[in-house]
C-alpha cells in the first residue's frame, strides 16, 4: 500500500483525523501532526486532490523518525536503495525544507539527491521551472520525508473580498460542528456565505438559516450556486439583525455555526457589549440541547463572554486566519 504525507492549515489535526477515516475508508493514518498527515492509502491517488484542505501531498520514497535528524542522514537513506517514483515524466528538482521554510545545503548533497533521482526515474534535471519537484523535509516533531510533490494548492485571498473566509477554513469548521442530518442549522453572520456555501455542497441537515446584517452580502451568498440550486424550502436565506433574529422562531436552531465580527474589520463598538447581546440573542432560538460552533480571534472577549452569558467550552482548537491567532469554539449550555 503506497504512502503519502499531505500538509494542511495549523490547528486542526483533529478535525482532519476524523474526517479523512470517514471520508476515505482506504485511507490508514500512520502519523499525525500539527499541519501534517502520513498516511497508507490503497485507492487513485486522484482522490487525494479533492480533499479540499490538504495543501501539498506527497508520494513517499522514505520516512524517518527520531532525534537530531539530518539532510545528510535523510539523503544516505534515501538513495541507499531503489524507489518507485509515482510521477515519472517530465523534469523535476530537489528542495530541502527544514521546519516549513526551504533551506540551503551543501551544493554536495543537493547533487547527490539529483544523481539519485535520475538514476532511479525518467524525470529530467530543471532546477528553474521543473514539473515536478522532490522534497526533503525535516520536521521538529522529529519526523522527516523525502516524497515526490504529486499535488499543489496554492491558498491566497487574491479572489476573496476582505475578511471572506477561505473555503477549505469554512469546511473544516463544518466538520468540527459534527453536523448531523437531522440538525437545523443557523449562520447569523454569513458573510460572503462561506460556511453557507460547504454546508450546501459537503454535509447533509434539515433546514439552514442563513442571514447578515448587510444585504448586499446576503444577495452574493444566494448566488452562490450550491445555495441557489438547493431543493425549495432546505435554505432560508435573507437579511436580518443576529442581535435580534426576529425572523427565528424559540428553541428552533439545534446548531449554530458562524464567524461573527472581530472588529479588526468594521466598527462593532465595544466588543464585550456586542459578543454579550449575540449570545443573548442565540440563547433565544437554541433547543436546550443546542451546540453553537463559533471562530474568533477575539479569544479572551469571546470566552469571557460566553462564560458570562451561561455557556460552557466543550472543546476548542487554535489556529491561523488572515495572519491572525483565531479560536474555534464548541459551546454548549
Amino acid at each position: 500500500m503506497a504512502e503519502f504525507v499531505s500538509t494542511f492549515i495549523t490547528g486542526f489535526q483533529s478535525v482532519v483525523e476524523s474526517d479523512l477515516t470517514k471520508r476515505l475508508p482506504k485511507l490508514k493514518i500512520i502519523n499525525l501532526y500539527d499541519g501534517l498527515v502520513h498516511y497508507r492509502f490503497d485507492g487513485d491517488s486522484r482522490e487525494l486532490e479533492k480533499i479540499i484542505y490538504f495543501n501539498n501531498t506527497f508520494f513517499v520514497l522514505k520516512t524517518m523518525k527520531g532525534k537530531g535528524l539530518s539532510f545528510p542522514s535523510l539523503v544516505g537513506a534515501v538513495t541507499s536503495s531503489k524507489n518507485y517514483f509515482l510521477v515519472n515524466k517530465g523534469s523535476f528538482r530537489v528542495r530541502f525544507v527544514q521546519e516549513n521554510q526551504f533551506a540551503k545545503v551543501d551544493k554536495a548533497l543537493t547533487r547527490r539527491a539529483e544523481d539519485y533521482v535520475l538514476a532511479n526515474s525518467k524525470l529530467k534535471l530543471d532546477r528553474l521551472s521543473p514539473t515536478n519537484e522532490v522534497w526533503f523535509s525535516i520536521r521538529r516533531e522529529g519526523f522527516a520525508f523525502c516524497g515526490e510533490l504529486i499535488s499543489k494548492r496554492e491558498f491566497t485571498e487574491k479572489n476573496l473580498n476582505k475578511g471572506e473566509l477561505r473555503p477549505e477554513i469554512a469546511y473544516l469548521i463544518c466538520s468540527f460542528a459534527e453536523v448531523q442530518a437531522e440538525d437545523t442549522i443557523l449562520e447569523p453572520f454569513c458573510g460572503y456565505g462561506s460556511i453557507p456555501t460547504q454546508l450546501a455542497k459537503k454535509f447533509r441537515f434539515k433546514k439552514l438559516f442563513i442571514s447578515d446584517i448587510e444585504n448586499e452580502r446576503v444577495v452574493l451568498t444566494k448566488e452562490r450556486k450550491q445555495i441557489a440550486q438547493a431543493p425549495e424550502g432546505l435554505i432560508d436565506c435573507r437579511a436580518a439583525d443576529a442581535l435580534k433574529l426576529s425572523h427565528i422562531e424559540d428553541k428552533s436552531i439545534s446548531l449554530v455555526i458562524t464567524d461573527p465580527p472581530w472588529g479588526f474589520y468594521e466598527d462593532i463598538g465595544d466588543i464585550n457589549v456586542f459578543y454579550t447581546n449575540m449570545f443573548k440573542s442565540l440563547d433565544r432560538v437554541l433547543t436546550s440541547d443546542g451546540r453553537l460552533v463559533i471562530l474568533s480571534a477575539r479569544k479572551e472577549e469571546l470566552e469571557q463572554t460566553a462564560t458570562a452569558s451561561g455557556f460552557k467550552i466543550k472543546t476548542s482548537l487554535h489556529t491561523l486566519v488572515n495572519g491572525k491567532k483565531a479560536g474555534l469554539y464548541y459551546l454548549v449550555r
